[in-house]
């Protein structure tokens, strides 16, 4: 039984038409297999419902959002913890702030929220010899 075919005419470049050629004339296949076979090989790919590289490239997206999720998380805990540290030690050794002890807090917090929005950015956290806080960081 002989099969339908269809022509089409469709223009290459310089380039990819002697590459078809080389390709042709290494493998004795006429250029329109080589042509056949290429685009069919492309449909698939792009049409395959169960492509594994679509598939791979969702999950390593999925990935990436899973791990910064994750940083994210850290970093909370982390401003958590030093919240309440600071907050435990001001509230157990000052009756009332004056002044200067509210300039103090006003410049710690101002320190404190850079340094947060610094590793939302994803810069490395400061080094540090707090015991808890590095609990915290190998957590994530």
């Amino acid at each position: 039984m002989k099969t339908f075919k269809t022509r089409h005419q469709l223009f290459l470049s310089e380039e990819l038409s002697k590459r078809l050629a080389q390709r042709a004339k290494v493998t004795g296949k006429p250029k329109s297999d080589i042509l056949v076979e290429a685009l069919d090989a492309w449909f698939n790919r792009r049409d395959g419902g169960g492509n594994f590289e679509a598939l791979e490239v969702r999950a390593n997206g999925i990935e990436r959002r899973i791990e910064a999720l994750g940083r994210k998380q850290g970093i909370f805990w982390e401003a958590f913890a030093r919240m309440l540290r600071h907050q435990l030690a001001m509230a157990s050794v000052l009756p009332k702030p004056d002044d200067a002890g509210r300039a103090s807090a006003a410049r710690q917090f101002e320190n404190f929220i850079d340094q947060m929005a610094e590793m939302l950015a994803g810069k490395d956290p400061p080094a540090t010899d707090d015991p808890a806080i590095e609990k915290l960081r190998k957590l994530h």
